[in-house]
């Protein structure tokens, strides 16, 4: 463990040097996930499920997962678990007949929440409830289509018809292009507000699954002109935490007149992943790989590229050799 603690510190002060030659062997996956589920829901609450699988070839003595609730949801009733509360802070550990797993075995426990929020930043025995991240849900949903208004009263709604994902949506969020954050996280497909003064603003909804992977935004105009303006380009762009043959690529978000919809990752050329965060997974093998993001708008304009070049050598006698980017396609 430690050797590889010190091949990620040479990885990461790599990047940051910028050069593009980078040693790596790939780092101990954790044999063991816990997947949450959403069984039931209605407007103030719901029921939420959490197996934990040992997916090793050793028997796990006990686990422990951990994971924060926001959104002003608390957790009221549980089972099959012991569970402890600091903040929005959860601790969940086996009870007496569930808290060892033979290799291959499962077990679940359950909960009754107030309010809609969702485990966020999970943790299984300290490492990623995802486990190993070749195998983690790295597939953002896709992007809310029919994104509309209507107006009844003095309510103003907003509604969409409801997104696709590979393991399921858990909810979605409702940002302006006049807010930092969201203005509301629903699991609906629609949200109902005040009617908002008359003013030029862009609305943006988008869909969030069990691993926190987002998509795209869907985007709605109120005022607004014709969008031909693309987005300034997303800036410093770096890929961190390599595991399980994915790094995590990571940017700061650009400026544009109306609303960032979203980014395109492309790796060699090819168009990999739309998300609607300023992080994506990418999985690279040995070589040398360009990868790049350009940010677009609800209109579809896409900014210029912003691109970095890594080369991933399986040990110490491989050298990397710079070379042109290639074409970005549109």
């Amino acid at each position: 463990m430690s050797r590889f603690r010190s091949r990620v510190s040479a990885v990461l002060a790599a990047l940051v040097a910028g050069l593009t030659t980078i040693m790596l062997t790939p780092g101990p996956a954790q044999a063991a996930t816990a997947v949450f589920l959403k069984e039931s829901a209605w407007p103030t609450g719901y029921v939420g499920r959490m197996t934990v699988t040992n997916d090793g070839v050793d028997r796990m003595a006990a686990w422990r997962v951990e994971f924060d609730l926001l959104d002003g949801t608390t957790l009221d009733h549980s089972w099959n678990a012991v569970v402890t509360r600091t903040g929005t802070h959860y601790v969940i550990t086996g009870a007496s007949w569930n808290a060892s797993l033979d290799p291959g075995a499962s077990t679940s426990f359950g909960w009754i929440a107030s309010g809609p929020g969702v485990p966020q930043s999970c943790l299984l025995n300290g490492g990623s409830c995802a486990g190993d991240l070749a195998a983690r849900d790295a597939q953002p949903p896709s992007t809310p289509a029919n994104f509309r208004s209507d107006t009844q009263g003095n309510t103003f709604t907003l509604r969409w018809d409801a997104s696709t994902d590979d393991t399921g949506v858990v909810g979605y969020e409702i940002y302006t292009g006049t807010s930092s954050g969201p203005t509301a996280t629903v699991t609906t497909t629609s949200h109902s507000m005040p009617i908002p003064p008359p003013m030029v603003m862009t609305f943006g909804v988008r869909a969030v699954d069990a691993a926190g992977n987002r998509s795209p935004f869907a985007t709605l105009g109120l005022g607004t002109s014709p969008d031909v303006t693309p987005p300034g380009p997303a800036t410093n762009l770096r890929l961190v935490s390599p595991s399980g043959g994915y790094f995590t690529a990571r940017w700061d978000a650009p400026q544009d007149d109306q609303f960032v919809a979203g980014y395109e990752i492309a790796l060699d050329g090819a168009v990999v992943s739309r998300v609607g965060g300023t992080t994506a997974l990418v999985r690279l093998g040995f070589g040398t790989h360009f990868v790049s993001v350009r940010a677009f708008d609800g209109a579809g304009n896409l900014s210029t590229p912003t691109q970095v070049m890594i080369s991933i050598d399986p040990g110490p006698s491989a050298s990397a050799t710079s070379k042109a980017p290639p074409a970005s396609r549109s």
